[in-house]
């Protein structure tokens, strides 16, 4: 299902994003949300996040862990499905000099976990958005 855009550039977007049947979004935290940046990329479409999985990378002091929260309910308005596994990646223990990743094993093992809900969702999520494609 595609949303009708007018502009060529978030049309686009929308294609790109139709593509794929899951996600990973990677944020920082920024005041104790996502960035302004990945919150537009989500609003600007709609009908193309829906029925399918998402998951969140998430890093800063505490992990970034209400940023994540934050992509939690965007995602819940936009029907898409947020993975119950998340990584969080603290500023002072998983990066040298706060600017090169160094991450801990557990942050290895939890993607590994993320990624395999991500594919199971979006496998299961499948006859939705071939519903949803049929019906246009």
């Amino acid at each position: 299902m595609h949303g009708h855009y007018q502009h060529a550039h978030t049309r686009a977007w929308a294609t790109r994003i139709a593509s794929f049947d899951g996600f990973v979004m990677v944020t920082a935290e920024y005041n104790r949300s996502t960035s302004g940046v990945l919150k537009n990329a989500l609003d600007h479409l709609y009908a193309e996040w829906q029925n399918k999985a998402a998951g969140f990378v998430s890093y800063g002091v505490a992990g970034g862990a209400r940023a994540a929260e934050q992509l939690r309910l965007i995602c819940g308005a936009l029907h898409t499905a947020a993975m119950s596994q998340q990584v969080t990646l603290s500023l002072t223990t998983e990066f040298e000099h706060y600017t090169t990743l160094k991450p801990a094993a557990h942050s290895a093992t939890a993607l590994d976990t993320l990624l395999d809900q991500i594919v199971a969702w979006s496998t299961a999520l499948a006859p939705l958005r071939d519903a949803s494609r049929a019906a246009v």
